[in-house]
């Protein structure tokens, strides 16, 4: 029998390290850390490199290092309807809830509930109390922060019915929200899925705390341009001075959390996570700032209130610098990001995945998108009855319940000023027909649960309930 000497045992020792290290590379790569991002009420002309007023350096970066979808639409103007969506893959007519404070439904698999099944830690940072996980929000979450102090919120400004309350806030700043999702991500093991939901833009566009981002010294000027006093035309009661006050406060505040955004990126980056992780960063709804006759968000489903930012960085799986035309819906990112870690929900979205989109630069089949806003059984703020919606190319048909339905060319009319509902009959009877077999599909499942009191007076603080 042959002797092997020592020399000889670490060689056979190296040799087969490399063969084992040759063979893991054949194997599957490992899977992606999910990085998903909401910003209440963000419009996507607030962002500059969706052509807004102002740079925002934190999401004009990931534009750049990744793709940016320029026609992003939410299913509706408002935080539950439009996250139930997000969460599940389902249209607004499939899951049913329609307005703040109803429930998420157990009944749909949520975006998180696929990822802790197939073995990612899944954690949210959430910053407002629609979100609270009381409504469901927490499904499929090892680890949920809702946590809303008194201090610091933004919503205090509005006086003296702030005292009433019996329970804690009802948002916190951006910064807050960072300082609870940054040591879980600094600490977690990989793969996980994180989700992060920053609320700074949304009314009533408080003061901002010391050290916030502060707007570049241009924006004076551009907020008194004739697009301001266009705008101040549509809402009469408030003077010119009062909307430039509030545009200029709504932008420092997507320049806050754009700069909140940035330190969480850091975050994620400080751990060499940055190529492993997929970034995905949207908004829940716009903001209304004047158009239609609208300050704030809820009424109308206009474009200003539907269009949002939704940019897609994954190093060397997305392009970077690439911008896609084609519309998309919120509810096609469920089932975007599942696919980036090659997994599926148990039952079948209504969404689909948007990664070869993501491979090829457009979108190959274009599928209409479908909203709906809420009814309104008695006027609020001037609006009654149901709104629906159907987008289909740069065609969009608003079917109204209690109005006249309304069509636009937003090709032509992106401010969504003339309806051609009457003069393009033939667009008009074929979007409508889109919008019957929607229905069709989804008969009327609208959760209308009423609210308990102490949940009803956060509404109410919240501005949510009429």
């Amino acid at each position: 029998m042959r002797t092997i000497g020592r020399s000889g045992r670490q060689l056979g020792i190296l040799l087969a390290l490399l063969a084992l290290i040759g063979s893991a590379g054949c194997g599957p790569p490992p899977p992606p850390n999910i990085l998903l991002v909401t910003i209440d009420t963000l419009r996507a002309d607030a962002v500059g490199a969706y052509g807004g007023p102002v740079a925002t350096p934190t999401l004009d970066r990931l534009a750049r290092e990744g793709t940016l979808f320029e026609q992003a639409i939410a299913p509706a103007s408002q935080t539950t309807p439009s996250h139930a969506t997000l969460f599940t893959g389902q249209e607004v007519l499939h899951h049913g809830a329609l307005r703040n404070g109803i429930p998420l439904a157990n009944t749909a698999e949520t975006l998180a509930e696929v990822f802790q099944r197939n073995g990612y830690a899944t954690a949210a940072f959430a910053s407002s109390f629609v979100l609270d996980p009381r409504f469901g929000w927490n499904q499929g979450f090892d680890h949920y922060d809702a946590e809303f102090p008194r201090s610091g919120e933004t919503l205090r400004s509005r006086g003296g019915q702030w005292r009433k309350y019996e329970f804690d806030g009802f948002d916190r700043r951006a910064a807050a929200t960072n300082s609870r999702a940054l040591p879980w991500l600094e600490s977690v093991d990989e793969p996980f899925f994180l989700f992060v939901h920053y609320f700074d833009p949304h009314a009533p566009y408080a003061a901002l705390p010391a050290g916030a981002a502060r707007l570049p010294s241009g924006f004076a000027r551009a907020a008194a341009s004739e697009r301001i006093e266009a705008l101040r035309k549509t809402l009469p009661g408030l003077t010119l001075e009062a909307l430039v006050l509030a545009l200029r406060n709504y932008q420092a505040e997507v320049l806050a959390v754009d700069a909140a955004l940035g330190r969480l990126l850091a975050g994620l980056e400080s751990r060499g996570l940055g190529n492993r992780t997929l970034v995905v960063v949207t908004a829940d709804h716009g903001e209304g700032l004047g158009q239609h006759g609208t300050l704030d968000h809820a009424p109308n489903i206009y474009e200003e209130q539907l269009r949002v930012p939704l940019l897609i960085r994954w190093p060397k799986h997305v392009p970077a610098g690439r911008r896609i035309a084609e519309p998309v819906g919120l509810i096609d990112l469920a089932p975007t990001i599942a696919a980036a870690a090659s997994l599926a929900f148990d039952g079948r979205p209504d969404g689909r995945s948007l990664l070869a989109a993501l491979e090829s630069g457009s979108v190959a089949e274009p599928r209409p998108i479908f909203g709906r806003r809420r009814n309104y059984p008695r006027p609020y703020q001037g609006h009654r009855g149901t709104l629906f919606f159907v987008r289909d190319g740069y065609w969009k048909l608003i079917r109204a319940t209690e109005n006249e339905d309304e069509l636009y060319d937003l090709a032509a009319d992106p401010s969504e000023r003339s309806n051609l509902f009457t003069t393009q009959p033939n667009v008009s009877e074929r979007l409508a027909a889109l919008l019957d077999e929607a229905l069709a599909r989804h008969p009327d499942r609208t959760l209308e649960v009423a609210p308990s009191t102490e949940v009803r007076r956060g509404l109410e603080a919240l501005g949510y309930v009429e």
